[in-house]
């Protein structure tokens, strides 16, 4: 009875998951169709750690960091600013100065979109795919949990395991 309730918890995640990330490609499909194309200039970069190979209280190990873009745009005479979520350093994929195409909200100056496939599609594709892994675990969880089992008694009696042959 509790794996069937934690099935049903994991599909029920999955879907939330699901279509909250088709929300979220619908918004960005809006403003790509309704919105305006203008360009904005990276200004500088911000740097995030990545991931740091420093465990506990040590005082080695290394860490790594992203640089990520800050562009900046002008709508009737204002500016704003956007900060990007490229992968990778910015001198690799934008360079300070550079001209970089964005798709402006029509409604909304302050919201703009770099537009390149990872600042448009990787967060929503990567989020569905994970969702319909998570459903599909929920739905055979009963089967794996099973096989699993079955895998762990055969480990620990190999009698039972010779006795099939």
């Amino acid at each position: 009875m509790k794996i069937k309730i934690f099935s049903r918890i994991l599909q029920l995640f999955a879907l939330y998951l699901f279509f909250t990330s088709v929300y979220a490609s619908l918004g960005k499909i809006i403003t790509i169709q309704s919105g305006s194309k203008i360009f904005g200039k990276v200004v500088s970069s911000y740097k995030e750690t990545d991931y740091s190979t420093q465990t506990g209280n040590k005082r080695y190990g290394t860490t790594h960091y992203i640089l990520r873009p800050i562009i900046k745009y002008q709508v009737n005479g204002k500016t704003y600013e956007i900060h990007g979520k490229i992968l990778g350093e910015v001198g690799n994929q934008y360079k300070i100065g550079q001209s970089v195409p964005l798709y402006l909200s029509e409604n909304q100056p302050d919201y703009a979109i770099i537009n390149s496939f990872f600042e448009l599609w990787y967060e929503p594709l990567r989020n569905i795919l994970f969702s319909i892994g998570i459903f599909l675990v929920g739905t055979f969880f009963g089967k794996i949990l099973s096989n699993i089992k079955d895998k762990i008694v055969n480990l620990f009696n190999p009698q039972a395991h010779a006795d099939q042959f």
